[in-house]
């Protein structure tokens, strides 16, 4: 249960502590709780961002975190804290686990993650806002931030929750973007994915190094 080399490393740098105070700053001035984090596409860091920016945050901000992998397309987080993929999101979403029975400890207190779980089951019949309303509801009674991973907003997946619709229901979005590989293209095509725009993309972390 210990994080990876790469997350115990990085959760202390400068950047990740500003962008902490950026991103608990905003949500706590106005009484919210939860940030999807996405990309335009794949192999940009915004798993990395997740785990590393949610370990801080417990860490530092003495609060307690939930981190929840929602790429049931390539699902990773569980890989930042030494866990298996396990059960998880998908088991939720199925209706064959209550999502509190889907969480997993860190070796950090206050700081908790639920993995997506099996992907090789279709879920998206049982995708819908009510599952997410429900859900995010609940979460937000038990923790003080709520972290979401997604899948990227430009690639399709018939059985992956739809970050367009995540994103209506969460009250911060945040774009990560790679060094030489996003196109402004892309960014743009990106944030219009978005349906708010604007009023809920609260920041874009260009990432020239992981």
């Amino acid at each position: 249960m210990n994080p990876s080399r790469l997350v115990n490393e990085a959760f202390d740098y400068a950047e990740v502590h500003r962008i902490r105070e950026g991103v608990v700053g905003e949500l706590q001035k106005l009484n919210l709780k939860t940030v999807m984090v996405a990309s335009p596409h794949d192999d940009v860091g915004s798993t990395f961002l997740v785990s590393v920016l949610g370990y801080n945050i417990a860490r530092f901000g003495a609060m307690r975190v939930l981190l929840v992998d929602l790429n049931m397309r390539r699902p990773q987080l569980h890989l930042s804290f030494g866990l298996e993929i396990g059960k998880g999101f998908s088991a939720v979403a199925l209706g064959l686990l209550p999502w509190k029975e889907a969480l997993r400890d860190t070796n950090l207190k206050g700081l908790q993650i639920m993995s997506a779980g099996r992907v090789d089951t279709d879920i998206s019949p049982f995708l819908n806002r009510s599952l997410l309303d429900n859900l995010i509801r609940e979460m937000k009674e038990e923790f003080d931030l709520i972290l979401f991973d997604t899948s990227p907003l430009l690639v399709q997946n018939r059985s992956n929750v739809d970050p367009a619709l995540l994103s209506l229901i969460c009250d911060m979005v945040v774009i990560v973007v790679q060094d030489k590989r996003t196109t402004k293209a892309e960014l743009e095509n990106a944030i219009a994915a978005i349906p708010q725009g604007s009023s809920k993309i609260r920041g874009i972390v260009y990432n020239h190094q992981f």
